[in-house]
């Protein structure tokens, strides 16, 4: 193989003839000989290639006006959501095999330049999954600091008129309480349905020279309510910390209620102990 081209396949991932116009004769000839392939008009790639690879050569083939949005600009902070199908939004360009076009322009305050990426700040790709997703992307943005609530709403306001809009709207609202999980987000739920809203969900709270984020902190009583995933929860890793959490909440005068999945289940129930305990908390 050709050096040129070889270094270029290791440092980028693929190789785009416009941008190498004196390669083409050489890649037209490794792709006969099958060392090469070409799934996008003047794109090509070695097989095998890595899904990053693959959306790379998308942004390549769609420069300037394409942008990876939505589960495709999502995945590259949430790894689950990747896809072999890339998700482009182009004002112009139709679907292919592997590649879903959106006729759609992203406002250009959304978008984010990466090496050989163009996507959706996560901000707007968790925005439009909020249609489809109830929010989860959401949380994950908002625990990660990629976004916040003030710049989801903006994102919301920027997808008006696109399919999904009303059930993105609520839940891109409903994260206004400040969830970093999707079970934080229906604990949050519950709670406000319940009429409970003296409440802050991930606020910082000094403790002596300690830093803490309580799930749920109750402005005037010492109670603070934590979600208990198993997934994060029962690592080995996190079982110290969170007993030294607990601990330092209990010296501080807190009292604290800690929940699971199965408690999202029976709100009612929930909902009873929360306000059993509030009445016992001791004031600020």
């Amino acid at each position: 193989m050709d050096t040129r081209i070889a270094g270029l396949l290791a440092s980028q991932g693929h190789v785009a003839v416009s941008e190498h116009p004196r390669l083409r004769w050489a890649l037209s000839q490794l792709k006969a000989s099958g060392e090469l392939r070409a799934p996008l008009p003047g794109i090509y790639l070695p097989p095998g290639y890595s899904t990053t690879d693959w959306l790379k050569a998308v942004s390549a083939w769609s420069r300037p006006q394409g942008v990876l949005h939505a589960g495709s600009a999502a995945s590259i902070w949430l790894p689950e959501l990747t896809s072999p199908v890339a998700q482009l939004a182009h004002p112009s360009l139709r679907s292919r095999r592997n590649v879903e076009v959106t006729r759609r322009r992203i406002p250009s305050g959304f978008v984010m330049d990466l090496p050989g990426l163009r996507v959706a700040a996560p901000a707007y790709a968790a925005a439009e999954l909020a249609a489809t997703d109830d929010g989860r992307a959401a949380c994950e943005a908002i625990r990660l600091r990629l976004a916040d609530s003030e710049n989801l709403l903006i994102a919301l306001a920027a997808l008006q008129g696109t399919v999904g809009q009303d059930a993105r709207r609520r839940a891109v609202l409903a994260c206004r309480t400040n969830p970093w999980s999707y079970a934080e987000l229906q604990l949050h739920r519950i709670l406000i349905e319940a009429g409970i809203t003296d409440w802050v969900g991930n606020r910082p709270l000094r403790l002596g020279d300690r830093l803490l984020w309580p799930d749920v902190r109750f402005r005037r009583r010492r109670l603070i309510l934590e979600f208990d995933g198993r997934t994060v929860h029962n690592q080995p890793s996190q079982f110290l910390i969170d007993r030294e959490h607990w601990n330092l909440y209990e010296a501080f005068g807190y009292h604290m209620l800690h929940f699971g999945w199965e408690h999202l289940d029976d709100p009612a129930e929930l909902v009873g102990i929360v306000l059993q305990a509030y009445r016992r908390a001791a004031e600020y």
